[in-house]
C-alpha cells in the first residue's frame, strides 16, 4: 500500500496533525500541505499497528509512505509507543540501565555520600571515560584542546570536531536524563532513597583539602534568586555561560557571582544527588558475574536506539521547519520565535554545504551511519594504561 502525505495526515494523524497539515496547505504557494519530523514519527507508529513495515520515499510534501506486510491483528498502540519513544515514553534499555544502577548502589565502592547524575552514569558504565570528560568541558578552547588530544590517538585520528561533540553531548544528556527518571521512579517505589541536593565547595586556602557540603534549601533558594538577579543585570542567559565565556557580559556576571559566593564561604556550588539503596533486588545478587554482560547489553541497546534517533534528525533536516529565536540584546528586544523553512531549504543561496561537515553528512544521508560508528568507537575504546 502507498499513501501520500495528505492521505497519511487524514487517515492516521491526530486532530492536531490534521489541523497543522491544513494550515500549511492553505498557506502553501503550491497548495501542498506537509507534516514535520515529529508528526511523521507519530503517524508511522499508528500505521505500524496495521503493517509490519513502513518506509518513506522522497522528500518534503512529495513523500510517499510505503506499507508492507499487513498484520493479521491490529496491534495495541501502547506496545509500539513503548518501543519507539525512548526519552518521550519508555526506554527500550530501561531494564539494563535499572539493573546497573541497583548493582552499583548495592556493591559499588563509593567515596562520597553524594553523586552527580553524570558521575553515576560513568560509574555504572553507561558512558565511557571520554564521554564523561568531554561532556563536562565548557567553552570552545577547552573543547578544542581535548579534541586535539583525542585526534593524536590512532583510533580517533580523522574524527571531526563537530561530530564527536554532537555524539558525546546528545547521548550523555539522554542517558543522564533517563537515569534521573529511573531514580525518581525507584524512589517512588521505595527501592531507593533519592533526593537532588545542592553542594557548596567550601572556600579553603589549602585547595588540596577542598570540602563539599550539602546546602540548606533556604540558602539554595537565596542563591538561585541572586543568580537570577545577576543574569538579568548583566543580560546573560544560561546558554551564554557555556558557550560565550569570552563575552564581557559573561565575565562580569561570573566575577560578581564569585564575589557573592565568597561572602557565603563558598567558591562554587553544583547540583548533585543523595542516593542510597533501601531494598535489595534478587535479580542483582549475582552482580559480579552479570556486571560485564549487563554493560554490553546496555551499550548495544543504547547504540541501536541512538542510531534510530539520528535517522530521525536526518529526516528532520529535510522536512522539519527551523524555529529561530531573534533577540536584539543591546536595544532591550524580547525574544521572538520565527518559523522558517527546513535546514535543507535554507541551504539554497548559501555556501554552507561546502564548509559545514555536519550539513554535508545530513545532506548525503550519512549522518546516522557516522553517528552510530563514532558512538560504537567511543563505547569500545580502551585507553592503554601506562
Amino acid at each position: 500500500m502507498r499513501f501520500s502525505v495528505e492521505e497519511v495526515a487524514y487517515k492516521f494523524g491526530t486532530e492536531v496533525i490534521t489541523r497543522n497539515f491544513e494550515k500549511k496547505k492553505n498557506t502553501s504557494k503550491k497548495g501542498k500541505g506537509n507534516i514535520d519530523g515529529k508528526e511523521t514519527q507519530q503517524v508511522i507508529v499508528e500505521m505500524k499497528r496495521y503493517w509490519k513495515e513502513v518506509l518513506v520515499e522522497g522528500r518534503g510534501a512529495s513523500r510517499i509512505f510505503v506499507c508492507k506486510e499487513e498484520r493479521e491483528e491490529v496491534l495495541d498502540k501502547k506496545l509500539l509507543q513503548n518501543y519507539t519513544n525512548c526519552g518521550r515514553g519508555q526506554m527500550i534499555y530501561r531494564k539494563s540501565l535499572e539493573e546497573l544502577i541497583l548493582s552499583y548502589l548495592k556493591y559499588g565502592r563509593r567515596k562520597f555520600d553524594t553523586i552527580t547524575s553524570r558521575r553515576l552514569a560513568y560509574e555504572i558504565g553507561a558512558i565511557t571515560t571520554e564521554m564523561y570528560q568531554m561532556s563536562r568541558l565548557i567553552g570552545h578552547d577547552e573543547k578544542g584542546k581535548y579534541h586535539k588530544k583525542m585526534t593524536e590517538i590512532q583510533a580517533f585520528k580523522d574524527v571531526n570536531y563537530n561530530l564527536i561533540y554532537d555524539v558525546v553531548n546528545k547521548e550523555t544528556e539522554r542517558i543522564v536524563s533517563n537515569i534521573e527518571k529511573i531514580l525518581t521512579d525507584l524512589h517512588r517505589k521505595k527501592n531507593i532513597y533519592y533526593v537532588p541536593v545542592t553542594n557548596g565547595v567550601i572556600d579553603s586556602k589549602d585547595m588540596k583539602l577542598e570540602e563539599h557540603e550539602p546546602l540548606l534549601p533556604t540558602l539554595v533558594d537565596e542563591i538561585i534568586n541572586k543568580q537570577r538577579q545577576l543574569r538579568e543585570k548583566h543580560n546573560v542567559e544560561f546558554e551564554d555561560l557555556r558557550f560565550k565565556l569570552k563575552d564581557e557580559f559573561v565575565k562580569a556576571y561570573k566575577r560578581e557571582e564569585w564575589e557573592y559566593l565568597r561572602t557565603l564561604g563558598y567558591t562554587r556550588i553544583y547540583n548533585t544527588n543523595l542516593v542510597s539503596l533501601i531494598a535489595w533486588d534478587k535479580e542483582i545478587e549475582n552482580y559480579f558475574e552479570k556486571r560485564t554482560e549487563l554493560k554490553e547489553v546496555f551499550m548495544l541497546e543504547h547504540r541501536e536506539f541512538a542510531i534510530d534517533k539520528a535517522k530521525n534528525r536526518n529526516e528532520d533536516f529535510f522536512n522539519k521547519p527551523v524555529r529561530v529565536k531573534k533577540t536584539i540584546k543591546l536595544f532591550g528586544g524580547k525574544p521572538k520565535w520565527k518559523t522558517n523553512d527546513s535546514e535543507y531549504d535554507k541551504l539554497f543561496g548559501t555556501n554552507k554545504l561546502e564548509h559545514d561537515y555536519m550539513i554535508q553528512l545530513k545532506f548525503s544521508k550519512l549522518y546516522a551511519k557516522e553517528f552510530g560508528e563514532l558512538l560504537k568507537l567511543l563505547q569500545e575504546f580502551k585507553p592503554i594504561e601506562n
